[in-house]
C-alpha cells in the first residue's frame, strides 16, 4: 500500500539523528514563523478594515444625531487629523512588535523569555492604542458644545454597545 508524501513526513519526523533533529526543528520553526506571519498580516488587516468603518460610522451617527455648526465641524476635523497620527505612530510599534514576536518565535519555538517580551511588547501597543482612542472620544466631546454633548455621549454608548454583541 502506497501512503505518498503524509507517509514520508511521518517517517521523516520519526527519523534519528542529530541532523534529523536539527532539520526538523528548522522545519517547525519555519512552519511556525510563517503562521506568525499569516496571524499577524491577518491582524493588521482587521485592524486597518474595522477601525476606520467603526469611527466612520460613529461619525455618520454623530452626524444624523447632532445638527454640527462649522465651528464644531473644524475642532473635530483638526482632533481627527492629530488622532490619524497618534493612531499611525501606535500601529507602526505593534507591527514592530508582532515581528519582535515572530522572531522569536522562529528562533526557538517554544514558550520562552524572548517569546514572553515579545507578547509584553505587542500587550502594551494594543493597549496603547486603545487608550488613546477613548482619549481621542473625549477630545472629540470637549469640542462640542455643551447642548450636543449628551446626543454625542447617547451615539458613542450605542455604538460600543454594538460593537460587544
Amino acid at each position: 500500500m502506497d501512503c505518498g508524501s503524509a507517509c514520508g513526513i511521518a517517517l521523516w519526523f520519526a527519523g534519528g539523528g542529530m541532523m534529523a533533529n536539527r532539520l526538523r526543528r528548522f522545519a517547525l520553526a519555519t512552519i511556525a514563523g510563517a503562521l506568525v506571519g499569516v496571524l499577524v498580516a491577518g491582524a493588521v488587516v482587521m485592524v486597518r478594515h474595522s477601525a476606520p468603518r467603526a469611527e466612520t460610522d460613529l461619525h455618520e451617527m454623530l452626524h444624523r444625531a447632532v445638527p454640527l455648526d462649522a465651528n464644531e465641524k473644524q475642532i473635530l476635523e483638526t482632533k481627527e487629523q492629530a488622532f490619524a497620527q497618534r493612531r499611525q505612530d501606535i500601529e507602526k510599534r505593534l507591527r514592530a512588535a508582532n515581528g519582535q514576536l515572530a522572531d522569536a518565535i522562529s528562533s526557538n519555538p517554544s514558550w520562552s523569555p524572548e517569546v514572553e517580551a515579545a507578547i509584553r511588547e505587542v500587550e502594551k501597543a494594543a493597549g496603547d492604542l486603545q487608550r488613546a482612542t477613548l482619549v481621542h472620544v473625549f477630545e472629540m466631546r470637549a469640542g462640542l458644545k455643551p447642548e450636543h454633548r449628551p446626543a454625542y455621549d447617547n451615539v458613542l454608548v450605542e455604538a460600543l454597545r454594538r460593537g460587544s454583541q
